[in-house]
């Protein structure tokens, strides 16, 4: 199944830490679209586990939510590799975008250099 993470280089009081967002509230509609373009199994949905919606990855045949906290928070989950190795597994691409982006969500740090320096590029 494919699944989407989004990594931001530059919050503001993330002391120049690249950070993952997790739980995404809202989004500009033009990364919405961007994300939604290449991977339109990353929707809004409701989950009952965070008694909110947010942005999740969705089982493109049974249409289940995949829950954040799977994704991002454990060791060795696929947003929270543990080596060179895990992070060379994930894909990255640029979403174009101009100036400053407000995005309501969490975030976590302490990864996020790993994936940009071992992920593969993609156009």
């Amino acid at each position: 199944m494919p699944v989407v993470a989004l990594l931001a280089p530059d919050i503001e009081g993330s002391e120049n830490e690249v950070c993952i967002l997790s739980n995404i509230v809202s989004l500009p509609e033009k990364i919405r679209d961007y994300v939604k373009k290449r991977v339109p199994t990353f929707q809004q949905r409701y989950s009952k586990t965070v008694k909110d919606k947010y942005y999740a990855n969705v089982c493109p045949n049974c249409g289940m939510l995949s829950g954040d906290f799977f994704l991002h928070s454990e060791p060795g989950a696929p947003f929270f590799p543990t080596s060179e190795h895990e992070a060379a597994l994930l894909y990255l691409t640029t979403i174009p975008a101009d100036g400053k982006i407000q995005v309501q969500a969490g975030v976590s740090m302490g990864v996020g250099e790993l994936i940009l320096e071992h992920a593969k590029r993609i156009a």
